[in-house]
């Protein structure tokens, strides 16, 4: 298998990395069957020696940079020097900046021509808005075995993990403090027989760090610091993890909606597309008062039919 790994820089601001993502889509789709991954600048050793232990048959990185400044020149050419002769059985291709592409200035020249030409708006009316249409698909994930990583100590965060304890997702917490319910989670992930183990949740006391994103599935951001959240969701993104952002929803990949378990095998579940929780709350709180019994019922005709 041929492995491509693009090099970008490090941003925290939200939505820095949307042009990016779309050029990994396009990869994706246009190299099957090659494994199309990402890194920072920061991250780039480590990274790369992880994609070389993998099979690999060879690996093209693309210095998403400019200028051919010092990252591109000494920086990126050092790292891959060095993870070259820890692994000399596999080739490494390093190839120019985005910079020094003469496709990229022809883009560019054509680009400037293009917004220079006369443009006509026709204006907008607000009498003439439609109701907003959902993209959002719904799906049910397996997580038993997968590890899930939820960044953030507080309230928000405990209702997360208390969610994710009975998928059996191996879940990490990450955050300098911990509300102190948290520590009283940890020895429920047993279950009653305290033999089999139903989830693994382990709490990290200590501030967030792109490391620990290493072998992740999903990610949780629940933290109320925007410059955190920000760096959580852009390192992901690049990396290619879901997202949930419990504090902007669109800034994430998905979004949780209000689940009520019925019986044994009816689970029903609301959803405001994100945008109105405390709708979603109300709407739950009545179908549990309203149909709580009537569901029970048709569970028991059904087994017993």
């Amino acid at each position: 298998m041929k492995a491509i790994l693009i090099i970008a820089h490090h941003c925290i601001l939200p939505g820095a990395y949307k042009g990016f993502e779309e050029i990994l889509d396009k990869l994706h789709h246009d190299l099957p069957g090659t494994r199309v991954a990402s890194t920072s600048l920061l991250d780039l050793e480590n990274d790369l020696r992880t994609l070389l232990r993998e099979d690999v048959e060879s690996v093209t990185l693309l210095p998403y940079l400019l200028l051919n400044g010092q990252h591109s020149k000494n920086d990126v050419p050092r790292v891959v020097a060095k993870l070259q002769a820890e692994f000399p059985q596999i080739p490494i291709t390093l190839l120019p900046c985005l910079g020094d592409w003469k496709e990229f200035a022809d883009m560019v020249v054509a680009g400037v021509r293009n917004a220079q030409k006369p443009r006509t708006c026709a204006p907008s009316s607000s009498s003439s808005l439609e109701p907003r249409t959902s993209n959002l698909f719904s799906i049910e994930v397996n997580l038993e075995g997968k590890n899930v990583l939820v960044v953030g100590g507080g309230r928000i965060a405990l209702r997360k993990v208390k969610t994710l304890l009975p998928t059996g997702a191996r879940i990490t917490v990450v955050a300098p403090q911990f509300d102190p319910e948290f520590h009283s989670l940890v020895p429920s992930a047993m279950s009653d027989e305290g033999s089999k183990l139903k989830a693994q949740c382990s709490l990290l006391n200590r501030p967030y760090e792109p490391l620990d994103l290493r072998g992740v599935f999903m990610v949780f951001i629940c933290t109320d610091q925007p410059a955190v959240n920000a760096q959580v969701s852009n390192d992901a993104r690049a990396r290619r993890i879901l997202v949930n952002n419990a504090c902007d929803y669109l800034d994430g990949d998905f979004i949780v909606p209000a689940r009520m378990d019925f019986g044994e095998n009816i689970a029903v579940t609301v959803s405001t597309q994100g945008r109105a929780p405390s709708l979603a709350k109300k709407l739950k709180q009545k179908i549990q008062a309203e149909w709580a019994d009537g569901l029970e019922q048709i569970e028991r005709e059904f087994l017993n039919s």
